[in-house]
């Protein structure tokens, strides 16, 4: 073999290895949605701050869980750089809280179609009729 055809293999090289590390650093498009997220207007409507409704975005398995007022819940999602879709239904415990948000909140939630991360604060729009905006605060 010659000096050219190792160069030309060591540049081949080079390249997966860059491709490779580039792909495993770059961070997922849902990253700005990592983290617990405390639920603080449901359509129009506030949230009173003692309503604890909470969802944690797990980027990495595509997984949202949280508690909507006495409740669990989780479910799947896909998203992009602005765009969030849920896959299937949101699964969640059915105690009865006597508060019918925490039903809004999970039909809304479901019904999910973009998202925006800005300054702690995220919004996501839904095609649900009653809630079309949830808005988050970054949870501690």
């Amino acid at each position: 073999m010659n000096i050219f055809q190792y160069f030309k293999k060591a540049i081949v090289f080079a390249l997966v290895v860059l491709g490779l590390s580039w792909t495993l650093q770059s961070p997922s498009f849902a990253a700005g949605l990592e983290g617990n997220w405390k639920l603080t207007t449901l359509g129009d409507s506030p949230v009173p701050k003692e309503l604890l409704i909470i969802a944690q975005f797990d980027p990495i398995d595509n997984l949202i869980q949280g508690i909507a007022v006495c409740n669990r819940y989780f479910g799947n999602y896909e998203s992009t750089e602005d765009t969030i879709r849920f896959q299937g239904r949101v699964v969640s415990t059915r105690a009865y809280c006597g508060d019918d948000r925490e039903y809004q909140y999970l039909r809304a939630i479901e019904s999910s179609n973009s998202y925006k991360v800005s300054d702690g604060e995220l919004t996501i729009n839904t095609d649900d009729p009653n809630a079309r905006v949830l808005k988050f605060v970054k949870a501690q």
